[in-house]
């Protein structure tokens, strides 16, 4: 029996606590099972450091956006789950305590120094006193102690990321190799930088784990920043992701919320053998960046709902567990073409409705005009008469069976983009009983 562990990341400026319909607090919100967090107890004999695990056996971990309020554990801003959390680069990914490496049971080596005698003390006894070993950045790194950010970088440049990248990868290798959970699929979800953050965690778990660990991403609006660096770990995927979903926001005009499309993105095949092959889709929804993810607001709640849906759907399928159905998992296929319905009679309000208005420092200060609405024919079949596919799904054959797709030929360890795979082969499917199938790569 497969373990499944699920990551979820929030965007820029949002954490666990800021708004309960926004689609990732909504689906973490329903998350079966335990957090993984680190908490601070007693130290013993067998745990000299006083570290420990809240669960035994934890199936998930929320990370907090770049750039979030701080919010305490209690008080008139109580969190939900009781949780005091802070942005990312405020505390110490690993063990959310202080960035004060001196006072890091990990990262502490003493060595004892002879003090000599001085002038004032010529007669005094030589003294052992305790100095740090200089730690190098890779070592600080491991241990937690990451560069401090403030919190206006965090939101405008998304250097907190990072924090996330590690918390991740640290929290995985410790379940798997110190408290040998069996984990063996990871499934990752987020908006915004958190969406991306979800394409630089895989990047690195590839690092620790190759092709020994398989994900499954469900990324939306994937928008880096327009004063953000697109690097390799932003736009490669790497091969130990199976399957990918990524919602594009089609109607934000904004010079510095361009999302990462299909031009941006590559796939990155296996290095040798046979595997399966790398499943990627583009599903465009009308709205701005935020109108995809809020769910009782904006100018196109129906695209967050259906965003909603789609996200419960698709971790379902790779084995993410519920405690109960998110307000909007559970839409029915009426339901969905009714809500496409709604987007499509309301196309051009929300289109205008849509565009950016504010500051131009964070908006830019030019309007540029998304992909994925100039040629919505490269994400949709028809777009005149579908949103995306997922609707043509629903309206034509909303009880169409898995099928494999062709094997694609491509070098080994080489770049591709299968992009617009099966949606049913991502476990987006209506009355469809048969497991989902993969297809492998021919290399």
């Amino acid at each position: 029996m497969s373990r499944v562990f699920t990551i979820y990341n929030h965007g820029t400026d949002f954490h666990r606590d800021k708004d309960r319909d926004e689609v990732v607090t909504e689906l973490h919100d329903a998350a079966a099972g335990r957090e993984a967090r680190i908490l601070q107890g007693q130290k013993t004999t067998h745990n000299p450091s006083g570290f420990k695990l809240e669960a035994k056996a934890p199936t998930f971990l929320v990370c907090e956006g770049p750039g979030s309020d701080t919010v305490p554990a209690q008080g008139p801003r109580k969190g939900v789950r009781g949780v005091a959390h802070s942005h990312p680069s405020v505390e110490n990914p690993i063990l959310n305590t202080s960035k004060d490496w001196r006072e890091n049971p990990f990262a502490q080596r003493h060595e004892l120094v002879m003090t000599p005698t001085s002038i004032t003390q010529p007669f005094g006894q030589l003294v052992m006193t305790r100095s740090e070993i200089p730690m190098s950045d890779f070592r600080q790194g491991f241990v937690g102690n990451t560069p401090q950010h403030y919190q206006t970088t965090g939101r405008a440049l998304g250097w907190d990321w990072e924090d996330n990248v590690y918390r991740a990868s640290w929290m995985l290798t410790h379940l798997m190799f110190e408290r040998g959970m069996k984990i063996d699929t990871v499934n990752l979800m987020g908006w915004s930088r958190g969406a991306v953050t979800c394409i630089k965690q895989a990047n690195k778990l590839y690092e620790i784990f190759g092709m020994s660990l398989k994900l499954n991403i469900f990324a939306i609006d994937p928008v880096p920043g327009g004063y953000t660096t697109v690097t390799d770990d932003i736009r490669f995927i790497p091969p130990n992701v199976q399957d990918m979903l990524i919602i594009l926001a089609v109607d934000d005009d904004r010079s510095t919320f361009q999302a990462l499309d299909a031009q941006d993105l590559r796939v990155l095949s296996p290095s040798s053998g046979q595997a399966p092959a790398p499943q990627v889709h583009f599903l465009p929804l009308p709205g701005n960046h935020s109108d995809v993810v809020f769910t009782t607001k904006g100018n196109a709640p129906q695209s967050a709902r259906l965003c909603a849906h789609l996200a419960y759907k698709f971790l379902q399928a790779h084995g993410t567990k519920f405690s109960h159905p998110p307000k909007h998992g559970n839409l029915t296929v009426p339901q969905i073409l009714d809500a496409y319905d709604t987007l499509r009679a309301n196309r051009a309000t929300i289109k205008t409705r849509a565009a950016a208005v504010g500051n131009p420092l964070v908006n830019g200060f030019r309007r540029q005009e998304r992909r994925v609405r100039k040629t919505p024919g490269e994400y949709t079949t028809n777009p005149h008469r579908w949103v995306n596919e997922h609707h043509r799904l629903c309206a034509l054959s909303p009880n169409l069976q898995t099928v494999d797709r062709s094997a694609i030929q491509v070098s080994p360890g080489d770049p591709y983009s299968p992009w617009q795979a099966m949606l049913p082969q991502m476990g987006i499917t209506y009355g469809d009983t048969h497991p989902l199938t993969r297809t492998l790569v021919r290399l």
